[in-house]
């Protein structure tokens, strides 16, 4: 086990338990990621001249059956390998078991870093789920219009991803060899419904909290989401709950960009009747209105592209680049996401309703006066 990440142990008696039901294809699935948490497994009864290392050899062993799970010849040397033969008070096991970890550690890390490209398909999602590159979202959210506005059982999924395909090879994303593994989906409930029930996320609601309840009338505006293929082995850092954290702060930012769009529309029409010179005091207050809704949403992009999600990248990046295993780097990945959710404001879904309903409470009761008006 320590050497080569293998159990042979026929009859039990080994402390490392091993749950074969538990398989790696899961991990894209799971929101629990059972398989990296609960596959191996330390049991009771551990003998008590290794209760201090048994942690370490548990870890020792799973990250070389990743490697191996990978095709990747993955073996302690042998002049370390053939020094572990004894336990005796000497204590030198104690030197073999850590240099048996800092090797499948290491070697581990450098695998997934380098042969799999981690940071290069972190960078991909950052650029389509965290929006580093939003023109594909423009390109796409014009092509699109028609069909996200339909209710949520009236839409086709696959006419999407159409659309998104084509808006990718439209854009500068076509240059990107990791945009085929973009897809997108519907939703079956609003992103603070969703949030709501997210597990491991603290939601604070205030005493008299707004109906947080989504809406009758549900369209693809307020459920489409993108998602990312990924495979063995970084499924492992970018998990099913890891994906579920991107697409929460993607919604978040599609809509955001949607209400942005409704209000510049809002906007246009405004310029227009004063080009007509249309006047009155609803018209000018709506106007007025209309600017500074517009000045908030900007500024609410702005706030968390610039001043949440890029600083705390920038963090997460630097801390991954010294990360000396695996699970450290799910920490620092984890942390980082964990953080974004509540800098973005999703912890608040209180305040996230009101900022979200009132740019679209505003259209709608614009498009009203000037249907009045006419």
């Amino acid at each position: 086990w320590v050497y080569e990440g293998v159990i042979d142990d026929p009859y039990g008696e080994f402390f490392i338990a091993e749950d074969k039901s538990l398989l790696k294809e899961s991990l894209t699935q799971d929101y629990d990621a059972k398989y990296w948490r609960q596959r191996y497994s330390l049991k009771d009864g551990i003998p008590s001249f290794l209760a201090n290392i048994a942690g370490k050899i548990l870890t020792t062993g799973k990250y070389l059956n990743v490697m191996r799970e990978c095709g990747h010849s993955a073996q302690v040397p042998t002049s370390e390998n053939s020094k572990l033969l004894s336990f005796g008070s000497n204590h030198h096991y104690l030197e073999c078991v850590k240099v048996a970890y800092e090797f499948a550690s290491g070697e581990l890390l450098n695998l997934i870093k380098e042969r799999y490209d981690l940071m290069g398909k972190l960078r991909s999602i950052k650029r389509y789920l965290l929006l580093d590159q939003g023109d594909f979202l423009v390109h796409f959210m014009d092509i699109a219009r028609e069909e996200l506005m339909k209710q949520l059982d009236e839409i086709t999924v696959e006419k999407l991803q159409s659309l998104l395909d084509i808006a990718l090879r439209s854009t500068a994303a076509a240059a990107d060899p990791c945009h085929e593994d973009l897809t997108c989906s519907v939703e079956r409930s609003s992103l603070l419904k969703r949030m709501a029930t997210l597990k491991g996320v603290e939601i604070k609601t205030s005493s008299d909290s707004v109906d947080l309840e989504q809406p009758v009338s549900i369209t693809g505006l307020e459920t489409f989401s993108l998602s990312y293929k990924v495979q063995w082995p970084l499924s492992i850092v970018i998990s099913r709950k890891a994906l579920t954290k991107y697409q929460m702060v993607f919604r978040l930012l599609f809509h955001c960009k949607h209400v942005e769009r409704q209000l510049c529309g809002a906007w246009q029409v405004h310029q227009g009747a004063r080009a007509f010179n249309a006047s009155g005091t609803a018209i000018s207050r709506s106007s007025l209105l209309c600017r500074s809704m517009l000045k908030f949403i900007n500024s609410l992009l702005h706030y968390l592209t610039f001043e949440v999600l890029e600083p705390n990248w920038h963090v997460m990046h630097n801390r991954l680049q010294t990360a000396k295993s695996i699970d450290e780097v799910i920490q620092h990945h984890d942390f980082f996401l964990d953080k974004c959710l509540r800098e973005c404001l999703l912890h608040l879904p209180d305040l996230l309703k009101m900022v979200m309903d009132a740019g679209l409470e505003y259209v709608r009761q614009d498009r009203r006066m000037w249907k009045m008006l006419s």
